[in-house]
């Protein structure tokens, strides 16, 4: 015969999956919008390949989302090809090498870049950046390989400089800079003069060391200001989708409901 407490603590946990989805709705941004990102690698003719990321983290994917789910975005990544190319598997933003004429040689007879999509060219290194996004369409370029040899001034847990393809993608969104007072102006125009912002320029921003560091934890880093935030969700590079609970919320919600069943037959 199930106890008092038995129930008690079966309903504590209902109550608490409630109770915490409650929370995360005051607390925390509902994931209602989606970035797909198609992901294109360049190799060259000897069978090297450009770095996709660290292992188990690849496109540091994970602080790319903990970033933009401050906006309700969820970043995805489909892996779609390799491309094999001597001429842009190092890109060097010279004549014949650049950005639009890599995506041309992939996309012959486009007119400019996408405005719905979004393509990722995975380079082995890019004219000594990490890479770039371009302003309010939807193209990435990123030197994985760079991006890792950043070393944080040695700090523990480092695995590169963790926030730059979130720093791309919000210009692939539309954050540039006649939108926005705390961007530079005539000295830095394409970037805010916020350290602690995510849209800061790679030389002046506070760079996350791990993902403890990103805000809303730690160090408070990648901060995405309210209207860099109402801005980048007017982007025709978003889609909707439905808002997803906390992962936490179905697991209290699960465990309480067993226990109620368990309950029940026994009784």
């Amino acid at each position: 015969m199930p106890t008092t407490s038995t129930y008690r603590l079966a309903l504590s946990l209902v109550c608490a999956a409630w109770l915490s989805c409650a929370a995360s709705s005051a607390s925390a941004t509902p994931i209602t919008k989606q970035l797909d990102v198609s992901v294109y690698q360049l190799c060259n003719t000897l069978g090297d390949c450009a770095s996709t990321g660290p292992a188990g983290n690849a496109y540091y994917a994970d602080a790319t989302n903990k970033i933009w789910a401050q906006a309700g975005i969820r970043v995805t990544f489909n892996f779609v090809k390799a491309i094999v190319s001597d001429q842009f598997y190092d890109i060097g933003d010279t004549a014949g090498d650049t950005f639009d004429d890599l995506y041309n040689s992939v996309f012959p007879g486009m007119a400019g870049l996408n405005h719905s999509t979004v393509d990722m060219f995975l380079v082995n290194s890019y004219a000594g950046a990490y890479g770039v996004g371009y302003d309010s369409a939807g193209g990435l370029i990123m030197s994985m390989s760079d991006i890792q040899s950043f070393d944080c001034n040695g700090a523990a847990g480092c695995t590169g400089r963790i926030d730059t393809l979130a720093h791309e993608i919000g210009h692939n969104l539309g954050l540039v800079p006649e939108n926005f007072p705390d961007y530079a102006g005539a000295e830095d125009p394409g970037h805010s003069l916020d350290p602690s912002t995510l849209m800061a320029s790679g030389g002046v921003r506070n760079v996350p060391t791990t993902l403890a560091d990103i805000r809303p934890d730690g160090l408070g880093y990648g901060w995405l200001p309210q209207h860099h935030i109402d801005h980048a969700l007017q982007s025709t590079l978003l889609r909707d989708v439905s808002p997803i609970p906390e992962p936490s919320t179905y697991l209290l919600m699960g465990l309480g409901l067993a226990a109620l069943t368990g309950i029940r037959r026994r009784h």
